[in-house]
């Protein structure tokens, strides 16, 4: 955010390696999950961000971070005025992502890679601090693991079988924990990230559709093409001309 500590916010989405980066800036930063999982460590705490978790980025505060694989991730450069009635987001390095959070990351679906327009920033960041500031407990860890094997391997046949022995629990007792913490079926949130590595692998001019129904996870270019007019309303061709 260019350093203006009195600018509202600035939001962009961004991908990262796995090489790690290492530094410190001097506002406050929050990271949300869109797609993959990054690991991070801040001010020696470490932890990631995934499905069920975001990273809170204190001002001055030295953090390391890298993501394996395809990955792409919300990040809030958020300046000192606004942060101010949320300072208590500060004190743990890491909050839950709850169904609010989740409904304001699906709202930038729609937005264009690198920079969301300012104007959005403003109206939609200050909701984001009060979704965090009044958030549920942390996530059970054992869900968080299934979740990040979503995030992880939503290109495999994966079966609730295979997510429920991820998190140790029954199959019966997972479903329903899994759901009342995500706010979506294990079913739904598969489906859910094989569609967003969908999307963002449609922004590449040269992979077919057929090509990336088969990377993420929906078989044939017709399931890709069904599922996401079901849930998007456009064709994947559609979408892809759309962000042209």
């Amino acid at each position: 955010m260019g350093h203006d500590l009195t600018a509202p916010a600035e939001l962009s989405f961004r991908r990262y390696s796995v090489e790690a980066i290492s530094h410190a800036h001097d506002f406050d930063q929050i990271v949300l999950p869109r797609h993959g999982v990054l690991e991070i460590e801040i001010d020696g705490k470490g932890g990631r961000v995934d499905p069920g978790s975001a990273a809170v980025i204190p001002p001055g505060t030295r953090h390391v971070c890298a993501a394996d694989g395809e990955n792409l991730f919300v990040v809030a450069d958020i300046g000192a005025a606004l942060m101010a009635p949320f300072e208590r987001l500060r004190e743990k390095p890491f909050a839950c992502v709850s169904s609010p959070v989740r409904g304001l990351l699906s709202f930038l679906s729609g937005e264009a890679p690198g920079g969301i327009d300012d104007g959005v920033a403003g109206l939609w960041t200050p909701l984001l601090l009060r979704s965090l500031s009044t958030g549920p407990a942390a996530v059970d860890p054992r869900l968080a693991r299934a979740a990040a094997m979503i995030e992880t391997r939503y290109h495999e046949p994966l079966t609730v079988r295979d997510l429920a022995a991820e998190a140790g629990m029954s199959q019966s007792r997972f479903f329903d924990r899994f759901a009342a913490a995500y706010g979506a079926t294990p079913h739904a949130a598969l489906t859910d990230a094989r569609l967003r590595a969908a999307q963002h692998l449609l922004d590449d001019p040269t992979l077919s559709v057929a090509q990336i129904a088969v990377r993420t996870g929906h078989g044939d270019q017709s399931t890709l093409t069904r599922r996401m007019k079901a849930a998007l309303g456009v064709t994947p061709a559609a979408w892809r001309k759309g962000r042209r």
